[in-house]
């Protein structure tokens, strides 16, 4: 069968690998302004600063709330989740290792992102779209199993002595 009609062509993988490697380089710069132990809550910077941002321009007001009366009075372990989940995400999409798991988390960080920040006069809310669609693109393949770690682990867990194992299963549709 060509690829005539279709988006595939023998290049696609190596696309979204590439794509894939530069969205996990994208996460982990991100991470760089995340600077603990307070993460810019004495100075009212940094990750605090555009969480409390949130406050203010969240259109959803369920967010808005949660974000108000739970995130903030709870600051520093957000912060951490936040940025150990950036890391997870970026390390996820750049070596191809439960790339589709990172991409749910993906998903998960940039809709908070859209919903909280979309309406800030100093954001680009498109950025938000395009972060959400990548996440989505890569929960929808299996990115990780062209240039990434997957392919292995794929390969391992599909083997005879796992294939049939439920945990082998749920861990093969994160690869």
């Amino acid at each position: 069968m060509t690829s005539e009609g279709t988006w595939s062509s023998p290049g696609t993988p190596y696309l979204l690998a590439a794509l894939r490697i530069g969205y996990g380089v994208l996460w982990l710069q991100q991470t760089t302004w995340k600077v603990p132990p307070d993460f810019g809550m004495q100075s009212g910077s940094g990750l605090y600063y555009w969480t409390s941002e949130m406050v203010k321009y969240s259109f959803l007001p369920p967010h808005r709330l949660f974000v108000e009366f739970v995130v903030l009075p709870h600051f520093i372990l957000f912060a951490w989740l936040t940025l150990l989940t950036e890391l997870f995400i970026g390390v996820s999409q750049l070596l191809g290792v439960l790339s589709r798991l990172g991409a749910l988390a993906a998903v998960a960080m940039s809709a908070n992102l859209l919903i909280g920040l979309a309406r800030h006069p100093s954001e680009w809310p498109w950025a938000y779209i395009m972060l959400l669609g990548y996440g989505l693109l890569f929960l929808g393949t299996h990115p990780g199993r062209v240039l990434g770690l997957d392919r292995l682990l794929n390969r391992r867990l599909s083997g005879p002595a796992l294939a049939s194992r439920p945990w082998a299963k749920a861990v093969g549709l994160l690869t």
